[in-house]
């Protein structure tokens, strides 16, 4: 039977923990990264088994404590559904270029969906312990502290964080040409790697804004920090200004002084090459 009963404050209080369980076994493999001996086997077998073991970990937690709510794991995939529309979808590892690389800027996300809106996320650093949250009508918090995002005026004064393609996944030129767009207008653009958490860091103030479209993110990706920014007061959509962005098409979240703004320079820029293009045929 399922237990309509549990409440969604019980529910983040769960995912919290379970994401600090995922996140120390992250830490732990982190700093035995040199010694670990299947790193002879290639680095894409040991940060496979860093994200499984990550994730099998969250996943007995989950099982354990909310065992009604199916969970979507970006490793293991869907488990049976609920009857009620529930599940947490997971990424284990956010940030695993930077994780197999020794840099130390990668997170755990979870989200919470009821059918298809997600109602709660948790993303979580487990190198400086920084635990983001929120949930719908609730706010958004780090720790105990209520985020609101950046009180910026000024775009020239603004720092933003995107994601690049890499490694074939991706639209280079799309990135490039958007890249090219905003950088005259703002103070900094900065790629540290780990989508849950740059999202996380427009909520908080500490980025004036966050985008993607030439790269390739999934629902386990956004979905988290997509709901921490728009409790936090920020607005987040498709790179239109108008999609949304769980359907993974692209992403711009930002502070309300700000979201506009990109949007107008993207589209500019997106008009721009169209007008290019069709000179050139």
């Amino acid at each position: 039977m399922h237990d309509r009963t549990c409440s969604r404050s019980h529910i983040v209080a769960c995912m919290k923990e379970a994401a600090r369980i995922g996140g120390a076994s992250l830490a732990g493999n982190f700093a035995r990264l040199a010694a670990l001996p299947i790193l002879e086997k290639g680095p894409s077998d040991f940060v496979s088994a860093a994200d499984i073991e990550s994730e099998r970990l969250i996943i007995a937690h989950l099982g354990d404590t909310l065992p009604d709510i199916a969970v979507l794991g970006e490793e293991s995939g869907a488990s049976p559904g609920a009857s009620d529309g529930r599940r947490i979808v997971i990424d284990p590892l956010d940030g695993t270029n930077n994780f197999l690389h020794g840099i130390p800027q990668f997170s755990v996300s979870l989200a919470l969906m009821e059918g298809d809106e997600v109602t709660a996320g948790v993303t979580y650093h487990p190198l400086s312990h920084d635990m983001f949250w929120a949930a719908k009508g609730e706010g958004a918090f780090l720790g105990d502290q209520r985020l609101t995002g950046s009180k910026r005026s000024s775009l020239a004064h603004a720092v933003v964080g995107t994601c690049f393609p890499y490694h074939g996944k991706g639209d280079t030129e799309k990135a490039a040409r958007e890249m090219a767009a905003i950088m005259p207008q703002v103070s900094g653009i900065r790629s540290p790697g780990s989508a849950a958490l740059e999202i996380a860091y427009v909520a908080e103030g500490r980025f004036d804004g966050f985008w993607t479209s030439g790269a390739k993110l999934d629902l386990w990706d956004l979905a988290a920090g997509v709901i921490i920014a728009r409790e936090a007061g920020c607005i987040a959509t498709e790179i239109d200004g108008e999609g949304d962005p769980l359907h993974c098409r692209s992403l711009v979240v930002a502070p309300r002084q700000f979201h506009s703004l990109f949007i107008d320079i993207f589209r500019t820029a997106s008009a721009s090459n169209a007008a290019c293009q069709a000179r050139s045929r």
